[in-house]
């Protein structure tokens, strides 16, 4: 594994940031095309859009919740989050009911969390929440009703509303506008908003991104490398041997092998030639263990002078050859002429719901039985 596999914060605000700069791109196009001749029409395309697009980034983050990056909990709440959040740049509100008219968020009315909704009536009669989750469980559909306007006191106007079901959650989202205030707005009022809106966020955005992705590329690499060699370091296997476990409880073909490596004698080369060149021989292994890899592999310095890969594999022999493949070319690093490279491995596959440390324990067993034979050998479990 080359790339990060889990999740981190750096992820987490680039995708924020990409739906962001989506939705962004998606509002000022639809700004434009309000001031058309059939300004109601597009402004009830407007709510239905800002609406897919809500849904569009929950399935990003659950998505995320799928692979394992996060919990499903915390996926909901930084869905939640986000949709809230998105008044900066949209000049209504989201909310979030459920198929039962519970109320999930509604960032101007917090009373109504959790509330049923489903016998709430407007001045007309009409059983607004009742509506909406029949709308949404057609595939989606636009509300005509009469609701309050944020700060304005019970007064309620005209509105227009699209939902849109996102079934994974039984979430029925929706956001609106109110007719009244369509005829309202002027065209400089729009254009100059949008004009300082799209350039104050894509500045915004563009340093944020950049500066987001140096500092957490610099605070990952601090907490996650090994310095000396460029492989992760023990605590980032702690961290992500659950989701290897995970991955080879999915695949059935598939199966978790844990190779165990330990530079031979190399008490003796310190000793002989100095901390120094022991570094360097550390730094030339770990790049002939990157060099000989999967992307999809982790490679670990463990400890000292002892390394661990953990890799998916089909069949045993593979992972018996690639074992034989890197003894081979570490043995044929030509560091100093009075120096015969070798290491010895040991080999294991975990077993039905054994854990990682037991099948670390296991290889690191399998590699002291390769240092007692000999060293520079391979051994793996019968």
């Amino acid at each position: 594994m080359k790339g990060y596999r889990s999740s981190n914060i750096g992820q987490q605000f680039g995708l924020m940031s990409l739906l962001s700069l989506i939705s962004m791109l998606l509002l000022f196009y639809l700004f434009y095309s309000a001031f058309s001749e059939s300004f109601y029409e597009e402004k009830k395309q407007e709510s239905r859009d800002l609406t897919t697009s809500a849904v569009s980034m929950i399935e990003g983050f659950y998505q995320l919740s799928q692979n394992s990056e996060m919990t499903e909990v915390e996926a909901q709440k930084l869905a939640l989050y986000a949709l809230e959040s998105s008044r900066s740049f949209h000049d209504g509100y989201y909310w979030v009911n459920d198929s039962h008219a519970n109320m999930v968020m509604h960032p101007e009315r917090p009373d109504l969390m959790g509330v049923n909704l489903a016998k709430v009536q407007d001045i007309n009669g009409l059983y607004l929440f009742s509506e909406f989750v029949s709308a949404a469980h057609k595939g989606g559909g636009w509300v005509d009703y009469f609701w309050t306007k944020p700060g304005e006191g019970r007064e309620v106007y005209h509105k227009v509303s699209y939902v849109a079901l996102f079934e994974p959650w039984d979430w029925v989202v929706g956001t609106g506008v109110y007719l009244d205030e369509v005829e309202a707005r002027n065209d400089r009022l729009f254009i100059h908003s949008i004009e300082l809106i799209v350039a104050a966020f894509l500045l915004m955005a563009f340093v944020s991104i950049m500066w987001a992705r140096r500092s957490t590329k610099l605070i990952r690499d601090l907490a996650i490398k090994d310095p000396l060699t460029g492989l992760y370091s023990r605590r980032y296997l702690n961290e992500t041997g659950a989701s290897f476990i995970s991955q080879d409880q999915r695949n059935e073909n598939n199966h978790l092998y844990v190779l165990f490596l330990d530079i031979d004698r190399f008490k003796q080369i310190n000793d002989s030639f100095g901390h120094r060149f022991g570094d360097e021989v550390l730094h030339e292994v770990g790049n002939v263990l990157l060099e000989h890899t999967r992307p999809e592999d982790l490679c670990v310095r463990y400890g000292g002078e002892e390394f661990v890969i953990l890799t998916l594999a089909h069949q045993f022999g593979s992972v018996h050859r690639l074992a034989e493949r890197l003894r081979a070319h570490i043995n044929a690093l030509e560091l100093t002429e009075n120096i015969d490279l070798t290491v010895s491995v040991g080999i294991a596959m975990r077993g039905y719901e054994e854990s990682m440390i037991s099948l670390l324990n296991r290889a690191d067993q399998y590699l002291y039985e390769a240092k007692e034979s000999g060293r520079d050998c391979v051994i793996a479990e019968p």
